[in-house]
């Protein structure tokens, strides 16, 4: 299994570079396949949905899906009954909040047996992580529109290219996964980091990662009114930066959280103690 550490990969032809995406991202086409079956509406999630934002990593992330809240247990059977056991240890690490950088899910499984090189996937209810989108969003069992302004599937020709140490491109030999497109998967991850930053939760790490992502790569990404401003001058070129890269972003955190556009932060105490949060400047 390779690791954040590794140095980067270098493919000695575009088959060679073709079999390791596909050996990488194969476990979330399985699972998306198993679910669309199952009439579970589902999108992947997390830093493997990245790959195809901008940053295709050398070592694997856990697999993370959001399915719609309802249907969690439902998702759970059908993967389940296609070979997938999930996770019944109450002292899993998966379950600690204690320096555990994502959302307990409640639903998981260990899928090593499975996909030697992966470790966990996660199923997370589509409210906890997209409570951002309008109302009138619907990821259903349908593929997405071609004008649809939110979603797309993972082999869209549409998605950029592959670039060494950028994005993955698409994954066009493998089953199609629904997925949110660059720019609202950019603003959903806004939302999240503008809703947990500097909290005492310590999520803020995925959401910043997740960020990270898209900012390596900003070319084609769009984003509402609200946060195009700020996302221009968040992805300028280094020479081109008046002020330090974090302070527009942090700007416009400040204003819509003192004007309540942002739901309370999960209440989860990464440090383990109140003494060891406020140590490391986290609010509660």
């Amino acid at each position: 299994m390779r690791h954040r550490n590794d140095l980067p990969r270098n493919f000695a032809s575009e088959e060679a570079r073709i079999k390791v995406l596909n050996d990488q991202a194969r476990p979330a086409a399985d699972v998306a396949k198993i679910l669309d079956e199952a009439q579970v509406p589902n999108i992947l999630w997390g830093a493997m949905a990245g790959f195809l934002v901008g940053d295709w990593r050398c070592y694997n992330e856990d697999i993370q899906f959001l399915v719609l809240d309802h249907l969690i247990q439902t998702a759970s059977n059908a993967l389940f009954a296609a070979g997938f056991t999930p996770c019944t240890d109450p002292g899993c690490n998966v379950l600690k909040t204690v320096r555990n950088d994502y959302l307990i899910p409640p639903v998981h499984f260990h899928v090593q047996a499975l996909y030697p090189e992966h470790d966990v996937l996660r199923l997370y209810p589509k409210s906890g992580q997209l409570w951002s989108l309008p109302d009138s969003f619907d990821f259903g069992t349908s593929p997405p529109a071609a004008d649809d302004p939110h979603l797309m599937l993972s082999n869209d020709p549409r998605l950029p290219p592959y670039i060494p140490e950028g994005m993955s491109g698409p994954w066009t030999e493998l089953y199609p996964i629904k997925i949110l497109n660059r720019s609202s998967f950019t603003e959903a991850v806004l939302w999240l980091c503008f809703r947990d930053l500097d909290h005492a939760n310590g999520l803020d790490t995925q959401w910043v990662d997740m960020l990270g992502s898209a900012r390596k790569h900003p070319e084609g990404i769009t984003l509402s009114p609200k946060f195009q401003a700020m996302w221009e001058e968040f992805t300028l070129p280094e020479a081109q930066l008046t002020r330090r890269r974090w302070e527009p972003v942090l700007e416009l955190m400040k204003e819509m959280r003192s004007n309540n556009e942002l739901p309370p932060p999960p209440r989860i105490n990464w440090f383990g103690t109140v003494e060891g949060a406020e140590r490391a400047g986290g609010w509660f």
